[in-house]
């Protein structure tokens, strides 16, 4: 068996290998497969007299392998140890090959569908696509309204509060595996049948517009009925206190709501105003001292937060008839116009009681905390950011202590005391556990 010594060269790898000549290419290729681990049928190796390669039927004694290693010269391996990319086991489908009515399934199947307009009934629509977006409030209908239930509507109202919430199941379980829009007649019907002013009918015999708030407050309010479940992942409750200035009496009374107003005045611009607004009382009440009705003044505080905070901007009031109007008119519904802003993230710390600002109190502190230690942090990495920051505290000379600080990695001293921070940006503590659904 004649062996010969042959240098092999992959990639950054010297290879010395001993070849019995006798053999055929494969055999070599073999050989090197035990030595690297590339496959003989991956493997490339050329360098032979006239730039052949070594095919696997090549006679290894008459390929020119002896007079290679007489000059010194070595093969040239070619091959990779990475698996092969293989072909997908089924046909990739792109969007545009599809049928025309499945495209539109297809390029939307991470959104849930819309709902079909049935008529001035985008005031539905509305209330059902920020209802089905609530996780708990499905699964509170699932779990309400039982697989068999029928949703008749022929026991009065009660029958009529589960025929809505097995409507509203029904309904959005459409919504969850379909993929085109979704069309509401049942609920629609339903919905006009127990409230019949969304049956009104303008000129023309056409359905009139309707508010979307009385729509969600019909809504909510009879699925808070059925369920326990609901009507406490919506319940707000609030400490109302009111003191007469007349006769000294004070009244104390529980309240709970499904929404918490915010009422739009001249002087309301942003929706935390328009809450305390609303949370100002005065009222007529009965004196038992005084014999009479006399006026009561207070507030009230929340004492609990649901998970799902509901935010009602009072935008419609009555608007009564004025002496320009025609004799015998009327007042009607008027809409405020005026614009009130909402932050991203509500912080509902001032508009509740005592005891609920102990309880969000430990996680408001961390949080105003991390702020804190993070706003330092990028103060520090610009030292001339944290200088503009100091020197808005005051003169000059606070100024130069502020420096002096920033140097020596002390905090500065301001009023002859140390410097203290708070953050009064109307996010920070953001622990009050409050979403904005409608």
């Amino acid at each position: 068996m004649p062996l010969l010594q042959i240098g092999v060269k992959w990639g950054k790898e010297a290879l010395e290998v001993e070849v019995d000549t006798s053999g055929t290419g494969l055999d070599l290729k073999t050989q090197l497969f035990s030595l690297t681990g590339v496959p003989p049928d991956r493997i490339k190796l050329m360098g032979l007299k006239g730039g052949k390669a070594v095919a696997d039927d090549t006679a290894l004694e008459t390929c020119g392998l002896e007079e290679l290693a007489k000059k010194n010269k070595k093969l040239m391996m070619m091959g990779s140890t990475a698996a092969v990319i293989q072909a997908p086991a089924t046909e990739i489908t792109f969007v545009e090959d599809l049928p025309e009515d499945e495209q539109m399934a297809a390029s939307m199947k991470n959104f849930s569908p819309g709902l079909t307009n049935l008529g001035n009934t985008c005031y539905m629509n509305s209330c059902l696509q920020c209802l089905y977006a609530i996780p708990e409030l499905r699964a509170a209908l699932e779990e309400t309204c039982g697989a068999g239930s029928s949703g008749d509507n022929s026991a009065g109202n009660n029958a009529g509060g589960r025929a809505l919430a097995t409507a509203t199941r029904d309904l959005f379980n459409e919504i969850k595996t379909s993929n085109a829009a979704v069309t509401p007649f049942r609920f629609l019907a339903l919905l006009r049948q127990l409230f019949p002013q969304f049956a009104q009918v303008g000129q023309g015999g056409v359905y009139s517009q309707q508010d979307a708030e009385e729509c969600w407050s019909q809504i909510v309010g009879s699925l808070a009925r059925e369920a326990p479940a609901i009507h406490d992942l919506f319940a707000i409750h609030l400490d109302m206190k009111l003191r007469s200035e007349e006769t000294s009496e004070e009244r104390v009374e529980t309240l709970t709501q499904l929404t918490l107003k915010c009422n739009i005045t001249i002087d309301v611009n942003h929706l935390g105003e328009g809450f305390k607004v609303a949370l100002n009382e005065e009222r007529e009440l009965r004196s038992e001292i005084a014999g009479r009705d006399v006026v009561f003044r207070g507030n009230s505080l929340v004492s609990r937060l649901p998970p799902v905070l509901t935010a009602h901007l009072v935008r419609m009031f009555y608007k009564q008839a004025s002496n320009l109007d025609a004799e015998g008119s009327a007042g009607n519904k008027a809409k405020i116009l005026r614009s009130v802003t909402f932050p991203e993230r509500l912080d509902m710390y001032e508009f509740v009681c005592d005891a609920l600002k102990e309880t969000l109190d430990p996680a408001r502190r961390d949080k105003i905390e991390a702020e804190e230690i993070e706003a330092m942090a990028r103060l520090k990495a610009d030292p001339r950011a944290q200088l503009n920051a100091e020197v808005k505290a005051g003169t000059k000379e606070e100024a130069d202590k502020a420096l002096e600080a920033m140097k020596t990695g002390e905090s500065s001293d301001i009023d002859g005391g140390s410097t203290k921070r708070v953050k009064t940006d109307e996010s920070a503590g953001g622990a009050a556990p409050s979403a904005g659904a409608g």
